[in-house]
């Protein structure tokens, strides 16, 4: 049985968002989507799409032409010291399978909000909700993107807190606690990749000069599987130690690092390390034109898919995206992103096989703006798994090629 929050069709989704709006913001004036003081939007986008591999599988594929609408709304309040921002992203498509039909729901969440307790003290809370079928990014250990595995429609919540305190002009604390969940709806995905993670962080931050800021840092992190398999082989605790480097060389470049180790123990009693990294580097090239790079290195649970006989897993992952202005009316994105990820700790102890698999993910869009109210929208997506063990994990590439028109208010 598919999840359904019970919207019936976009456009009646989008009369809702609109609905609420107005009484969101009763005795407020709508104003024109070009106002930069407006608090709020929403845009309804239909899209035809061909998909060459609807099930991302490696034999048995399916393709066709897919369409499919989607509906965003977009909220920000600021109330003195305290700002509330979200997202909220809904689509549907059809049909889910060639021969039986039927349709797909995705649901994708963004929250974030900011207090300033006082001069010194700030809290802050996001959360990331996605309900969907296709591969996902979700930031991972150190920040690194990793793929969802494809094995159905899955459930992604993630949420964070955190509070920071200025000791003096120069110092300064933090404490970030964080939560996520993964859920598959398919029972054999589910009993082999359902779990939960908790990590809480600490770190001293020094500022060396107005554009550099150095830190120590320590994180605690915990796996914990609904299926564990043998000896809770699959739930595991995670320390790691880095230093971290943020650095504005100029008003259009800035570069974070952060380098360290990790060592992660199984609760069957096998260990594993590895070195930690991230790198992220941003680049303003233009008004409203940007370029960035992130590189990173990650001890973590291992992402099964059809394996289940692993509890660790090494990831390095490189991605980057362009964001240009072509014209005044029209924008290019381009982003790619390289995972290569080695098994490194079998559960069992004896097995001689450690598989790895590399995923590749490039997407390319174009937006025309017509005028406020109405644009044009072209995507291609390519997604590529290989894996060095293919009988343990399916191997599939996957083109997506779509055009729509936006309306946005």
């Amino acid at each position: 049985m598919k999840r359904s929050w019970g919207v019936p069709h976009p456009s009646q989704a989008l009369f809702l968002w609109l609905m609420a709006a107005r009484v969101c913001c009763a005795g407020s004036e709508f104003t024109a989507p070009g106002d930069p003081n407006r608090s709020w939007n929403v845009s309804a986008t239909t899209v035809a799409a061909y998909d060459d591999n609807f099930n991302g599988s490696t034999s048995d594929r399916q393709s066709s032409v897919r369409s499919t609408s989607d509906v965003r709304f977009r909220a920000s309040v600021t109330h003195e010291r305290l700002f509330v921002g979200g997202q909220y992203d809904y689509g549907i498509s059809y049909p889910e399978d060639v021969k039986l039909g039927g349709y797909n729901q995705t649901h994708n969440l963004n929250i974030s909000a900011n207090y300033a307790v006082s001069p010194r003290l700030t809290m802050g809370f996001s959360e990331v909700f996605i309900n969907a079928l296709e591969p996902e990014l979700i930031q991972g250990p150190a920040n690194a993107p990793n793929t969802i595995v494809h094995s159905g429609t899955y459930v992604y919540d993630a949420m964070s807190g955190n509070l920071n305190y200025v000791l003096t002009p120069r110092w300064s604390l933090s404490v970030n606690g964080g939560w996520d969940i993964i859920n598959y709806e398919d029972h054999a995905a589910a009993h082999q990749n359902d779990h939960e993670d908790y990590s809480a962080t600490l770190s001293a931050l020094y500022v060396l000069d107005p554009r550099t800021t150095v830190g120590v840092n320590y994180q605690y992190s915990q796996s914990l599987y609904t299926h564990p398999g043998p000896n809770n082989g699959l739930n595991g605790y995670s320390n790691t130690g880095y230093l971290s480097v943020v650095r504005r060389f100029n008003p259009r470049l800035s570069l974070s690092v952060n380098g360290g180790y990790t060592v992660r123990d199984s609760e069957d009693g096998t260990e594993s390390t590895g070195p930690s990294a991230y790198a992220s580097l941003v680049y303003n090239y233009g008004p409203a034109d940007t370029i960035s790079l992130t590189v990173a290195e990650s001890l973590s649970q291992a992402s099964f898919g059809v394996t289940g006989q692993f509890s660790a897993q090494q990831n390095t992952t490189a991605a980057l995206q362009v964001n240009h202005r072509l014209t005044a009316r029209l924008r290019a994105v381009a982003d790619a992103t390289y995972t290569y990820s080695t098994f490194t700790q079998p559960l069992f102890g004896v097995l001689t096989v450690k598989p790895n698999d590399q995923a590749i993910t490039f997407h390319v869009g174009l937006n025309y703006t017509f005028n406020q109210w109405l644009s044009a929208v072209m995507d291609y997506t390519y997604f590529d798994l290989t894996s060095s063990e293919p009988f343990l994990i399916a191997p599939y590439t996957r083109n997506l090629v779509s055009c729509g028109i936006t309306l946005t208010y």
